[in-house]
């Protein structure tokens, strides 16, 4: 059936809705006259007349001051009829979160003081209560610290960015933490399942249809299908595969194990088809690794570059240097610096403003001995940011290393968290590991951790180290009690792979790194405690 956009007004609110309507109403669509204090209009006339629209809304009624926007429409066009209309407050009474670029649009509407939402990324939040807007969230229903572990995601706004929806069980309540991730949930593009009943499928494709989700891909993973659901209820699956196509704008893909291929498939070519198949499927592997190792090696030189630009730009001597300043200096000019030139050089109060201007999210720059971890420290508005992009805030899937949003490096917090990407290559936390071999250890410097700030330098020393499976109680920044602190220490003494006489007191400043450990939902966590001066 047919939708039309319906403006209603009642008291001093505009409800901007968007539905089907009876056949009676139908003579009532594109009139651009209130029935009943109702405006029906299909949006190809709306998106051409707006501008009259908006003004028989104005001679009208002109009082108006809250927008309730109850479905997901074109929001350009409800921001400028607020901006129009002079409008003070907005309801998103909708089933679902909106995306980064609508939330800014309504960052335009001068006359904003209040928006009431289900859920807002703290960033977004931030910019509009720095325009003195007040932001209300109702998201009351709580996600199970199991759907979060099973999702590898440690908050909501983790939620907000997440791509990919895994069902890898079913159990009491999953449905409503699906229901709630998918309310709190934009950028969604696939779900996979991998248990399997006629029961739940139904209902997570009822949950995407309801939600209003759009070109979602539903992957059914054979290789899990332990009791042959998918072969013999194949015929229900194509039957709701093409509803779904039809009516939600989702479809199934049948992800099929290479087990079934072979029994169900393979046994029907012949033996020189299959030789030539298995020729094509060595070559294509080769082909496969190689162009791996090849991009490998390219992320490596990549981030090397980036490493030695930061250097040459940070230590680089200005340009009226005299030759005599340049000898008793002792770095040639145009030259790379060597590592102990770096050492000898390096204070981080000289080269900050430098590493401002190629980053302006720089707060620090941390060292830890005995691996290959030596880089600017970066902070953005959410732990998000820096996953997918580079110091120069170039998207690369190596990512940078950065602070937890909620730490602040003029003064430390009793907690400061810093996360990184293990890549393969040694990069960024590539090498935290080493932490954990009994010869790294041995040698004392590599127990020691270098943080530099714009006003100071902290040294801290490794107390504890540990792989854990997904878990957020490390990541604790401040504490309310030394019951608490001496609990959250007493936690992590008891994870480390390894003991050390180090005293660790309430007061005391810990430093984090986190980062993955092969692959899944395991974590390689580090603590470090800051040596106080005189030790």
């Amino acid at each position: 059936m047919k939708e039309y956009l319906i403006i209603s007004i009642k008291d001093n609110v505009l409800t901007y809705d968007f539905k089907s309507i009876d056949e009676s109403l139908s003579k009532f669509v594109n009139k651009n006259e209130f029935n009943d204090n109702t405006l029906y209009y299909s949006m190809r006339y709306y998106s051409n007349n707006y501008e009259k629209i908006i003004n028989k809304i104005k001679e009208n009624y002109n009082n108006l001051d809250t927008m309730n926007v109850r479905r997901l429409v074109t929001f350009k066009y409800v921001v400028i009829m607020m901006i129009r209309l002079k409008m003070k407050y907005l309801k998103l009474d909708i089933p679902s979160t909106i995306g980064l670029n609508d939330y800014e649009l309504f960052l335009t509407v001068n006359t904003l003081k209040q928006i009431d939402c289900y859920f807002m990324p703290s960033f977004i939040k931030d910019k509009f209560n720095d325009k003195g807007v007040v932001v209300n969230l109702y998201n009351h229903n709580k996600v199970s610290d199991r759907f979060m572990i099973s999702q590898d995601s440690f908050d909501y706004e983790t939620l907000y960015y997440r791509k990919m929806l895994e069902i890898r069980e079913e159990y009491p309540g999953i449905l409503d933490d699906i229901k709630e991730f998918l309310r709190i949930n934009y950028n969604l593009k696939s779900i996979h399942i991998y248990v399997f009943s006629k029961e739940l499928i139904s209902n997570v494709i009822d949950l995407v249809k309801n939600d209003e989700s759009r070109n979602i891909i539903v992957f059914l993973h054979q290789g899990k299908d332990k009791g042959n659901f998918i072969v013999n209820n194949f015929a229900w699956l194509k039957e709701l595969n093409k509803k779904c196509k039809e009516d939600y704008t989702c479809e199934f893909r049948i992800l099929y194990s290479n087990d079934f291929l072979r029994n169900n498939l393979f046994k029907q070519l012949t033996f020189n088809n299959l030789k030539l198949i298995s020729i094509m499927a060595v070559y294509v592997s080769v082909v496969c690794l190689l162009i791996y190792k090849s991009y490998e090696y390219i992320e490596k030189m990549s981030i090397d570059e980036v490493n030695q630009e930061i250097i040459n730009s940070s230590f680089a001597l200005p340009d009226n240097t005299t030759e005599e300043e340049l000898t008793n200096d002792g770095v040639v000019l145009d030259q790379k610096l060597n590592d102990k030139q770096v050492k000898d050089k390096y204070t981080f109060d000289k080269v900050f403003s430098k590493l401002k201007k190629i980053n302006n999210e720089t707060v620090g720059y941390l060292a830890v001995n005995g691996t290959n971890i030596s880089y600017p420290l970066v902070q953005h508005s959410d732990n998000s940011y820096y996953l997918k992009r580079d110091f120069y805030k170039k998207k690369t899937s190596m990512g940078w290393i950065y602070l937890d949003y909620r730490n602040n490096m003029n003064d430390l917090d009793d907690n400061s968290i810093v996360y990184g990407h293990s890549m393969l290559n040694g990069t960024m936390f590539g090498t935290l590991h080493r932490v954990l071999n009994r010869s790294f250890r041995k040698n004392s410097e590599n127990m020691v951790i270098s943080l530099d700030t714009p006003t100071k330098s902290y040294k801290f020393k490794i107390f504890a180290a540990y792989r854990v499976d997904y878990t957020t109680d490390y990541l604790v920044d401040n504490f309310d009690s030394k019951e608490d602190f001496n609990a959250f220490v007493k936690m992590i003494r008891k994870r480390s792979g390894f003991k050390t006489k180090d005293t660790v007191e309430y007061g005391d400043k810990i430093l984090t790194l986190s980062t993955c450990a092969g692959g899944g939902n395991r974590r390689m966590v580090v603590h470090a405690v800051l040596i106080k001066d005189g030790e």
